[in-house]
């Protein structure tokens, strides 16, 4: 069960990164600024690159050769959405709201935190290699 769950999430966390990278390029090319495309460009990557990671997870457990798999899927998962989704909002908020300086500050502190729980995923992952 646990996963079929984090399977359905890799694969739909890898769509919605195709979907947000064309809506960035195109919807939103003439609202954003460069610095505002270059934050919604590294959400896109980070997004993109982690969920094709998790899929990558996935595999090496089913061929035995990592174990303890759901923490470091737990924790690579909240880290994209929490460190992807911030640089969104960063961005958007830059682009729709200037005035809104609170809105803005906001997504900051967001950012490290689902950045050090993609970190910590990967660390746990290198330790859960099974040694053969």
């Amino acid at each position: 069960m646990k996963a079929k769950l984090f399977l359905q999430f890799s694969i739909l966390s890898i769509a919605i990164s195709i979907i947000l990278g064309a809506f960035g390029a195109h919807a939103l090319k003439d609202i954003f600024n460069d610095y505002s495309k270059e934050i919604w460009e590294k959400g896109i990557l980070y997004q993109l690159t982690n969920s094709l990671g998790l899929l990558l997870i996935i595999i090496l457990q089913n061929q035995n050769l990592l174990k303890r798999k759901t923490i470091t899927l737990v924790l690579i998962s909240l880290g994209i959405i929490l460190f992807s989704g911030s640089l969104y909002g960063l961005s958007l908020s830059i682009s729709f709201f200037q005035d809104q300086i609170w809105l803005t500050s906001l997504f900051g502190p967001i950012t490290p935190i689902g950045g050090t729980l993609i970190i910590t995923g990967w660390i746990h992952a290198f330790f859960s290699v099974i040694k053969k």
